[in-house]
């Protein structure tokens, strides 16, 4: 199945996106963006008390506390302290390594209200290598002379900071945790969760002995029953989520730590109940991108992608192994080129995973799957490579230029599909 890569020289990791094949062959048949508001020289005492409410609160979550985790709340009957509600729950069905909260100064509105800038620290544990460490702009009212939460989320500076929010902020959700899988549903896609969790273990199994780099085995997948999640990533392949399948998504480590803390996947609504080879093919090509992580970042998005297909088909008989059609019909032209960044996902996306699983067939075939991950090794070396240094990549690697390989993967791929 399908999925798109992500270059970090164009900016924050783009999502790995696997998209809605097209006909299938058989083989042999917001608002302005503002900063938060200077903090004033004069509120040494909200600070401590702040930083004291947060403390507590963020203690609460890992004693199981609901009782002082709701203390921290504005008391007053409200939509936010039914959300606050949900966010306790939510948060105990995590396994969570770590939970804090870290305020970076208080400013006083003139209100009376106060607003700090606070990270969001949160590690679930066996998943994320590293702390997660994401900002958001709490604000603060005091009732009957305490400061209490009264808003831990606002949309501008959400915006203004790249701030997506999560599962667990967004809905009432249900977490299901079991052989090195962390599956997140809410209350409409907890039917599906047997059927999920077990395909995707059975895809652990199936690709470990596939991907020779060193990888936790263990993931997080979201399985929602609505597309808000996907919708809201950003640099989303091809914009529309309802032309996704799935999509693998990098979680980095915030703060001033450039590392990953780990590579997620979600999938479609529509795919959820559908426990056939379909999905096991898309879950494979999705828990690849998760397995290589940022090492398909610096290389160009044909042999990311075409590596996580490569490996999902590997457990599907060669006979029954599907492509696009329009794969085939462009293969039958005859290629010159490999698929490139710019238009990966636009009009061509289903021919341009097809053609890029055939170039990937290719150097497995003819050179062995060691020189494939050499490939991968020797094109994501340094700061990477682009398409127009690819070339000297494959001629050093296999011998090839992108141009020969293409034409020889549109061999292939009409002498088993067309």
């Amino acid at each position: 199945m399908p999925s798109a890569s992500a270059d970090p020289r164009r900016g924050p990791r783009r999502p790995l996106a696997t998209l809605v094949l097209g006909t299938l062959l058989l083989a042999g048949c917001t608002s302005p963006t503002t900063s938060a508001p200077e903090p004033s020289p004069d509120s040494p005492s909200a600070d401590a008390a702040l930083t004291s409410l947060l403390a507590g609160r963020a203690k609460a979550v890992m004693l199981h506390d609901q009782p002082a985790f709701m203390d921290s709340v504005d008391p007053r009957p409200s939509p936010f302290r039914k959300r606050q509600q949900r966010l306790f729950a939510n948060l105990q069905e995590l396994p969570l390594a770590a939970y804090d909260l870290e305020a970076h100064g208080v400013t006083q509105l003139p209100d009376g209200r106060a607003q700090a800038e606070v990270t969001v620290i949160m590690q679930l544990e066996g998943y994320d290598a590293v702390p997660v460490r994401t900002p958001a702009l709490f604000t603060f009212a005091r009732v009957d002379g305490e400061w209490e939460l009264a808003s831990d989320h606002d949309a501008t500076y959400d915006g203004a900071h790249d701030v997506d929010l999560q599962p667990w902020e967004r809905t009432r959700i249900e977490a299901e945790h079991e052989g090195g899988v962390l599956g997140i549903f809410d209350t409409r896609s907890i039917d599906d969760a047997h059927q999920v969790m077990r395909a995707v273990r059975r895809g652990l199994a199936d690709i470990a002995p596939r991907i020779p780099v060193e990888w936790s085995h263990h993931v997080v997948v979201y399985a929602l029953s609505d597309v808000a999640q996907m919708a809201s990533l950003d640099e989303l392949p091809g914009g529309d989520p309802e032309r996704l399948e799935g999509v693998a998504f990098s979680v980095p480590a915030g703060g001033s730590n450039p590392a990953l803390a780990s590579v997620r996947f979600m999938l479609h609504p529509r795919m959820l109940g559908r426990d056939e080879p379909r999905r096991d093919r898309l879950i494979r090509h999705e828990l690849t991108h998760v397995a290589i992580a940022e090492r398909d970042d610096r290389v160009p998005i044909w042999l990311a992608e075409g590596i996580a297909e490569w490996v999902s088909v590997r457990d599907v008989p060669r006979e029954e192994r599907v492509i696009a059609r329009d794969a085939v019909e462009m293969a039958q032209g005859g290629l010159t080129a490999l698929p490139g960044d710019a238009d990966f996902n636009a009009e061509h996306t289903s021919a341009n995973y097809g053609i890029s699983w055939w170039a990937c067939e290719v150097v497995a075939d003819r050179f062995g799957e060691d020189r494939l991950w050499a490939l991968l090794a020797e094109m994501g070396a340094g700061d990477g490579t682009t398409e127009s240094g690819q070339d000297e990549v494959l001629q050093r690697v296999v011998g090839m230029t992108g141009s020969e390989l293409a034409a020889e993967a549109g061999r292939q791929i009409v002498r088993n599909f067309g």
